[in-house]
């Protein structure tokens, strides 16, 4: 594929949805554009404001933690992958509200426990498994783990 022609696409693309910069890459060596291309056609995206690692690392920890109810270490660790920048995510966290989340692991954690037999000991084990499936930190578990014992 022409260089033009997979920046059209991508144009197309990016402005329905937001992609990491590691998505785009992915699409290029996927439609077969020629390695020494990918990093200018990635900076032209950026210089067009089509893809934005910031704003696609807000989007999608928003929708991960209001859609599949995900905790901050696996938003983390999938936004590593995507290939966004320690201090965006970080960033990104930090803007996020501590009080909703945490409100957020009680609804999720309570709900799994009305599932879950057991003695209190396995209880807490298997919520404290699901909850770090879910990458909630412990910290912000131990309140709601804290009553099964």
């Amino acid at each position: 594929m022409e260089i033009s022609a997979a920046l059209d696409k991508l144009r197309n693309i990016c402005s329905r949805q937001e992609k990491a910069p590691a998505d785009i890459l992915a699409s290029l060596k996927r439609w077969g554009v020629e390695t020494v291309h990918h990093q200018q056609i990635l900076e032209r995206l950026k210089t067009e404001k089509f893809i934005d690692p910031q704003r696609f690392a807000r989007a999608y920890m928003r929708d991960k933690m209001k859609f599949d109810r995900w905790g901050f270490v696996k938003i983390r660790i999938m936004l590593q992958q995507k290939g966004i920048d320690k201090g965006i995510i970080d960033e990104v966290i930090g803007e996020c509200d501590r009080d909703e989340y945490r409100e957020m692991i009680g609804r999720e954690l309570a709900k799994k426990r009305k599932s879950l037999k057991g003695t209190p000991y396995e209880i807490w084990a298997k919520l404290a498994r699901y909850g770090s499936s879910r990458g909630y930190e412990m910290q912000d578990m131990e309140r709601f783990l804290g009553n099964e014992l």
